[in-house]
């Protein structure tokens, strides 16, 4: 009886000191979760920007941890806290506090695209008490500190075997697209963070005479990064997903959530920026568009999200090339890109879609949230519907008026866009209008079996003078410089040249075109379109209008 009764005293003994540990345990845990931080900015500084330096804010409940706080560097494929993570600084807790440790995370690499997080220690380990926050100020770092190359609002999307064409018309911008499923080869070798990647010579050879030429033009390059799915590369792909017949999917998001993937845009990135920061022989560009219409996934396919988590995914990767340009060259813009569905769906493609608005709010959001950048936004106000040229007859679609509750936004209500740019919640972290490039859009020259060649010229004339007379627009690039096969086969003509027998020919809208910025002939170019728009002076559409100027 005594050895049961002594069993029974060691059980009792035992379950009391697990009643006591889980009461200890639960106790910190509670006291954990009663402390928290506000992460205000993270930013790179020191005498040589050398080091990083995290601002924050905690309420002081320090009950239940060692009285420190702890701060971990987060990659964007690492979701949350584990238990094989380290800290890269600690501090003791106070209300305002900063936490400062080296750029260099170790031979050859910086912790410059990484997000960074404060945890406190308790019994349980470590446990995070603020949200990631990114670096925003990579462009401390940057060699190139040149004003960016604006030199007028016209601009067009180049083909490069005509770039004398391009340049005969007296373009300020030129936009280039480059196929970064292309980008890794071989021909070229390029070490980036201890790793050397192969990188296709062919497609680099090709853009640098292309840029080279129109930046030594004068001409401002804007790239537009276009990820098709990669063969060649297959961890530039999301986890998951694959490919999907081209009816489906143009294009895919960048993939940054395997460790791979995330190596592999870093390089890319820093690639571009580096060769094309105009002070090594190769051009200038200086505006990058990461993505296409990013509203649609049938132009950047991620897999099925809600908008708040797709908008977080491609926010992430797009703030991977946002990094490493403003690293390389201070004043670069860096966009992303909507089409014209405001307040609607996009009505092609059958995969994902989202409203114009809601991505553009969520993308600020997550701005606002992980650290704010000084982004810029990219549009494309195609008519409505595309295959009309006649973009001042829009509202007659039903789709198209002069609310933020717009349907659709075309150049009938292009200050719908500017308007709503232009709330505080929208601007820069200094204050200012975000910079807002129209890198997209075209006027069909026909329409079924019409000839609307004289319609098409009229509204590349009326569309410029919207564009030049709004103080928030900075480029104006038309989609084509001739007419694209795949979308005459639909119905659509956006070239300002048409091809017959294997030839240029210009339409009236090239010659509009051509001198629709010029002061001393814009007036002169543009007086036929006042017929076909139903007026007798340029102030009957656009109030308080002026004309192009010098200057």
């Amino acid at each position: 009886m005594q050895e049961k009764g002594s069993g029974l005293s060691k059980r009792l003994t035992g379950f009391l000191l697990i009643s006591i540990l889980m009461l200890l345990f639960g106790s910190i845990m509670a006291y954990a979760q009663e402390m928290s931080a506000s992460i205000s900015s993270v930013t790179i500084g020191g005498q040589a920007n050398d080091r990083i330096n995290v601002n924050l804010q905690t309420n002081q409940k320090t009950a239940g941890t060692d009285g420190k706080l702890y701060i971990f560097e987060m990659k964007p494929y690492q979701p949350e806290l584990t238990r094989l993570m380290k800290p890269v600084a600690s501090a003791d807790i106070s209300g305002n506090m900063t936490v400062s440790f080296d750029l260099n995370a170790g031979p050859g690499e910086k912790r410059l695209y990484s997000a960074f997080m404060a945890a406190v220690k308790t019994g349980r380990g470590y446990e995070a008490v603020s949200d990631r926050h990114y670096i925003t100020n990579p462009e401390v770092l940057a060699g190139n500190r040149d004003a960016a190359r604006n030199p007028g609002k016209k601009g067009l999307r180049v083909d490069p075997n005509i770039l004398d064409d391009a340049l005969s018309l007296n373009i300020k911008h030129a936009g280039v697209d480059i196929p970064t499923h292309r980008f890794f080869g071989s021909g070229i070798s390029y070490s980036y963070e201890g790793k050397t990647f192969s990188i296709n010579a062919e497609l680099i050879n090709q853009l640098d005479q292309e840029v080279k030429r129109l930046s030594d033009s004068g001409v401002a390059v804007t790239a537009i990064l276009l990820n098709a799915w990669n063969t060649v590369t297959p961890e530039l792909n999301r986890n998951g997903i694959s490919q999907l017949p081209a009816a489906q999917a143009q294009y895919y998001t960048f993939n940054v959530e395997t460790e791979a993937g995330f190596r592999a845009v870093k390089a890319m990135a820093s690639f571009l920026a580096k060769r094309y920061n105009g002070q090594n022989g190769h051009g200038k560009i200086t505006n990058w568009v990461v993505g296409n219409e990013i509203d649609n996934q049938y132009w950047n396919y991620a897999g099925d999200f809600d908008v708040a988590s797709y908008t977080r995914l491609f926010q992430r990767a797009f703030r991977v090339f946002y990094t490493a340009m403003k690293a390389e060259s201070s004043n670069d813009n860096i966009m992303f890109s909507l089409d014209h569905y405001w307040n609607s769906l996009p009505e092609a493609a059958p995969v994902g879609k989202y409203k114009g608005r809601d991505v553009l709010e969520w993308f600020n959001h997550w701005d606002y949230a992980e650290g704010r950048t000084n982004w810029a936004l990219a549009y494309h106000p195609y008519s409505y519907p595309l295959s009309s040229p006649e973009f001042w007859d829009d509202e007659e679609s039903g789709k198209v008026d002069q609310t933020n509750d717009t349907q659709v936004i075309s150049f009938q209500n292009l200050h719908v866009l500017t308007d709503f740019m232009r709330n505080e919640a929208m601007l820069t972290p200094g204050g200012e209008v975000r910079k807002i490039f129209l890198t997209e859009q075209g006027f069909s020259s026909t329409k079924g079996k019409q000839d609307k060649t004289q319609e098409q010229a009229a509204a590349v004339a009326y569309s410029y003078y919207i564009v030049d007379n709004n103080p928030y627009i900075s480029a104006y690039l038309l989609s084509r410089q001739e007419d694209n096969e795949g979308e005459t086969a639909h119905g659509l003509s956006f070239g300002l040249s048409s091809i017959q027998n294997h030839q240029l020919v210009a339409k009236p809208a090239h010659e509009v075109f051509r001198y629709i910025d010029d002061p001393a002939k814009s007036l002169e170019v543009s007086e036929f379109a006042k017929e076909i728009l139903g007026i007798t002076d340029w102030s009957e559409r656009i109030p308080d209008f002026h004309a192009p100027a010098v200057g």
